[in-house]
């Protein structure tokens, strides 16, 4: 695996970067649509098409997410979700590849049930990866309040970039459709760690996406310097934005926040 900068805006991969580290053995490129914001897939797809480079879309975080009108998941050659159960919409575990060409999807068929289109003729080597109906069953009811679920986290988002003050908000590109996954913001010149344990202290939940970059970790660690993913690390924070945050925990969260940033500067 080969590791490249983000973009610091949007907190996705910078297609720029993809095109400095690519070499003759680069056969595949992995955008993440990070925190529920679309990757520039435009821009990627320029930089992968000429050189027969295959995209691998991970959608995980990027449920109902679109760039230029263009659903995430759509863009490459193949894109994954999952459906784990903190994500937009759950089955509880598992995921959803989508893919256009037919024998690349029947490939996956065969991979997900050991191999085989016929019972008990195992055409390669595959496993046991299917999906139970009870988990389609709960991923069918999830799926019709999916849009609903979508508008309350960005009526929540917007809430926040409108009335936070002291952090830096999370911004999305016009052309895009962000689910908002994470409503992530950045904390500059305060202790981040100790931000989120003040704001534990009144009751508020917060998450860090991702305490240690993944060149970083041990599995992969190699030396490389990514400063924009490094920094991201350091400085942000991922506040409540799901569909059941209520109006009165909402203002007592941005109020907390901008008291918080105050006390800080």
């Amino acid at each position: 695996a080969v590791f490249v900068d983000i973009e610091p805006r949007y907190f996705c991969i910078d297609p720029a970067a993809v095109q400095a580290a690519i070499t003759p053995r680069t056969r595949a490129v992995m955008p993440v649509h990070l925190y529920g914001h679309p990757a520039a897939m435009s821009a990627l797809q320029e930089v992968c098409r000429d050189k027969g480079i295959f995209i691998i879309e991970d959608a995980s975080q990027a449920h109902g997410a679109a760039l230029d009108g263009r659903p995430a998941g759509a863009w490459g050659d193949a894109g994954t979700f999952s459906f784990y159960a903190t994500k937009n919409m759950t089955t509880g575990e598992g995921g959803l590849v989508s893919v256009e060409d037919p024998e690349v999807a029947r490939r996956l068929r065969l991979l997900r049930n050991q191999g085989q289109e016929r019972r008990y003729e195992n055409e390669i080597a595959g496993l046991n990866n299917r999906m139970t109906d009870m988990q389609a069953a709960i991923g069918r009811v999830q799926l019709r309040s999916l849009a609903e679920w979508t508008k309350t986290r960005q009526d929540n988002a917007d809430f926040y970039s409108t009335n936070l003050r002291g952090v830096v908000v999370p911004e999305s590109d016009p052309r895009a459709e962000h689910v908002f996954h994470q409503y992530t913001i950045r904390v500059v010149d305060l202790d981040r760690d100790k931000f989120a344990e003040e704001l534990a202290n009144r009751g508020i939940g917060t998450g860090v996406y991702y305490p240690t970059p993944c060149h970083q970790l041990p599995s992969f660690e190699s030396g490389l310097c990514l400063p924009e993913t490094e920094r991201a690390s350091q400085e942000c924070l991922s506040i409540p934005v799901h569909p059941l945050v209520s109006t009165d925990e909402r203002e007592h969260i941005v109020a907390s926040i901008n008291s918080l940033a105050r006390v800080g500067s």
